[in-house]
């Protein structure tokens, strides 16, 4: 079953969403913890990709689980697993067809810098 996951991220510690050979992604640390609480290497599709060290307020990917679970209790599960930083909101079945990626409606991106 196909399901789509509300994240949100601090990416300080991060080398952006996307995985990469010599570095730790935020995608790289889901994937794993993904992997532990399913027992199964569990890839997953994100709407969108941030860089090094950008944070995230909200973002979705998706992910095939062959287990049928309830949403709140895997969101606890998922989170005791995942480092601090990185935390999931919500956790929602969808078509077999839905994808991050290619059906998100609306991409925001906003920027702020501080010399602080």
């Amino acid at each position: 079953m196909r399901y789509f996951f509300e994240i949100c991220y601090n990416g300080m510690p991060y080398h952006g969403w996307q995985n990469q050979p010599n570095a730790i992604s935020v995608q790289q640390v889901v994937e794993d913890s993904m992997t532990k609480v399913f027992r199964k290497k569990t890839p997953v599709v994100a709407s969108g990709r941030t860089d090094t060290g950008v944070h995230c307020v909200k973002q979705y990917f998706h992910a095939d689980v062959d287990v049928v679970f309830d949403e709140k209790e895997w969101i606890l599960k998922l989170n005791s697993i995942l480092p601090r930083f990185i935390a999931i909101r919500s956790i929602r079945p969808v078509k077999p067809e839905a994808n991050a990626r290619y059906d998100a409606q609306d991409r925001t991106y906003e920027y702020h810098i501080t010399s602080r």
